[in-house]
């Protein structure tokens, strides 16, 4: 392999962008990564080769999409579909973008299972939720439902 496919310097093709709702992409992974924005904060990065042959880049810095493929934790060869699904508006004129991701993992006829439920193996904390693990972002955390912060809490327990 040269230098130049190393996923980290390769560019990965036009970025997608999420704008209306029904907007999908699909393909294959070439490589997953991190992006560090300006403000330092960092989003998954996915390369990816389109059904259609094209190269593109999704960085994952809405915090729904970031939230959905940190559940599926697609690697490269996989194959990925993101679709845009709601866009919820908030407080303040803002708004929170809903994504539908699937995986079907490679090598794999069909679409990857979801992982049989697990049980929670963290303490509840004052408040009566769960105990946030601290390599997850606070952000992230906040917009994760419990069936998902369960999810989050027993892989980092893992």
């Amino acid at each position: 392999m040269s230098v130049w496919d190393d996923p980290e310097i390769r560019e990965g093709g036009a970025f997608v962008k999420f704008e209306n709702v029904g907007d999908t992409v699909s393909g294959t992974i070439t490589a997953v990564r991190s992006h560090r924005f300006d403000d330092g904060k960092v989003a998954p990065q996915i390369l990816l080769t389109t059904d259609d042959g094209e190269e593109r880049t999704i960085t994952a810095g809405q915090v729904r999409l970031k939230a959905a493929l940190a559940e599926k934790r697609p690697e490269a060869g996989d194959h990925l579909t993101v679709t845009f699904t709601q866009n919820e508006k908030r407080a303040g004129g803002k708004t929170l973008k809903h994504f539908e991701v699937t995986v079907r993992r490679a090598g794999t006829t069909a679409p990857a299972a979801a992982p049989a439920p697990t049980p929670i193996t963290s303490a509840p904390s004052a408040n009566g939720g769960l105990q946030k693990p601290a390599s997850v972002d606070q952000a992230l955390w906040d917009v994760l439902g419990d069936e998902q912060k369960a999810k989050v809490v027993a892989a980092a327990a893992a």
